[in-house]
């Protein structure tokens, strides 16, 4: 489906959604202590050890949305990569840019990924001038870098992937030729993400190493890998046809499963990107709440949805030491609230009390899920 999610600067301050309560019973029943797994609050990051860390900035990445994540752990946990962003004018996402002085090209802002290092509790620049990271089992860091160092009024952020084998090696040019790419996981060795066309038309690629990209899925969205990294769950929406979700052989692109969600659950319609693959199960977004389908070798089958008023989660994934539960987040005016949902009984609670938080030079708070899509993550 098209990028809906796909925000940019302006948007990422204007982002006002309500907040959702479940419509199998409401969010008012009892609240889970706290989120499963590692979450941010605002720069402050929760999960990654016993106690909380407060990085140097928020983990944001207006310029992917939430194609990729904000802030990616390394598989052996000592790092967590981020996104950051650096306004370096008002942006007042009411008036237009005529109205507030800004001419295209002017600089607005500058993305960058920065490293936090859990064994020594530095937090330093990784790259300046880039966005969206991946990590791969053996330490190997892909990112997209752009060629110019800030985003300007009106000129498209383009750029190229790099690869560092360790954090602190030389980057290595992957693309063959400058654009808009966003980087998301590694697949068995492929690394995978989007290239994106004018109109914010993507397409699902894969680089095998320097130079070498194939198309594996054009116009289409990355759900999720499955465990092995061998396989990849795929969907597109109304904008290309039918909406339908596709299991796609990542090193030959073709397709083993297809299911069209025409006619399948009134309350689906189409699924959105970033969910979860774990065992036989994928999660993903729908515009009425959560889908959760069963894979099998050659068929699709959609197995649950959880319908949510309002909408509007984002990131489903499944809770590690508690797989009957999904955890996702919504926008809400003030950044985003974290959510719970129990498969069991259909219902999706928000997590509540969650840490007292305040936004930075008018930023709302976010509250996401910080998380490693790549598969697999470890050797073996």
């Amino acid at each position: 489906m098209a990028p809906k999610q796909l925000l940019l600067p302006a948007v990422v301050l204007a982002l006002a959604a309500t907040a959702c309560g479940a419509e199998h019973g409401t969010n008012d029943q009892p609240a889970a202590a706290r989120p499963r797994g590692v979450y941010a609050v605002g720069a402050t990051v929760f999960g990654l050890g016993a106690r909380a860390v407060k990085l140097g900035a928020p983990p944001v990445a207006p310029l992917a949305g939430w194609l990729t994540p904000a802030a990616v752990p390394s598989p052996d946990e000592r790092y967590l990569a981020y996104n950051a962003w650096e306004e370096l004018r008002e942006d007042d996402p009411a008036l237009s840019w005529s109205d507030q002085g800004i001419e295209p090209g002017d600089p607005l802002a500058t993305p960058s990924i920065r490293l936090y290092d859990a064994s020594t509790g530095t937090d330093e620049l990784l790259e300046d001038g880039a966005f969206s990271v991946a990590w791969r089992a053996d330490g190997a860091l892909a990112y997209f870098k752009g060629a110019e160092r800030d985003y300007r009024a009106g000129v498209p952020y383009v750029g190229s992937v790099f690869v560092r084998s360790a954090p602190g090696a030389k980057a290595v040019k992957w693309s063959s030729e400058e654009g808009r790419y966003i980087v998301v996981s590694w697949a068995d060795g492929s690394l995978v993400g989007y290239r994106e066309h004018e109109g914010e038309a993507l397409d699902v690629v894969a680089f095998e190493g320097p130079g070498r990209m194939r198309v594996i899925a054009p116009d289409s969205g990355l759900v999720a890998l499955s465990p092995d990294g061998r396989r990849a769950f795929v969907e597109q929406g109304p904008a290309q046809g039918r909406p339908n979700v596709r299991v796609l052989d990542v090193a030959s692109a073709k397709v083993v499963a297809r299911l069209d969600l025409t006619g399948v659950d009134p309350s689906v319609g189409a699924v959105d990107y970033a969910g979860d693959w774990q065992g036989d199960r994928v999660v993903a977004s729908t515009a009425s709440g959560l889908a959760v389908f069963r894979v099998r070798p050659k068929t699709i089958a959609l197995e649950q949805a959880i319908r949510v008023k309002g909408a509007g989660l984002s990131e489903p994934h499944f809770a590690t030491a508690s797989p009957g539960h999904v955890t996702a987040w919504a926008s809400v005016e003030s950044g985003g609230v974290l959510f719970d949902c129990d498969r069991a009984t259909g219902r999706c609670a928000s997590f509540k009390p969650l840490p007292q938080a305040h936004g930075v030079h008018g930023f709302p708070v976010w509250r996401r899920n910080l998380y490693n899509p790549s598969r697999p993550l470890r050797e073996g």
